[in-house]
């Protein structure tokens, strides 16, 4: 049981580095988002803690 235990751990420390890249570019786009909601003068909605909030 134990090695099972140390094995699931090294598997959450390795990331794939495609889903590295791709949480990068969501992070960007929602800031591009943000930039254009604002000109626009349109809220964002979004989920934070569970709880539904806008911007």
């Amino acid at each position: 049981m134990t090695g099972k235990a140390s094995n699931q751990s090294l598997v959450r420390k390795k990331r794939d580095p495609d889903l590295v890249n791709a949480e990068i570019a969501m992070k960007r786009a929602a800031q591009k988002a943000r930039e254009i909601a604002k000109k626009e003068g349109t809220r964002i909605v979004f989920i934070e803690n569970g709880r539904i909030k806008e911007e």
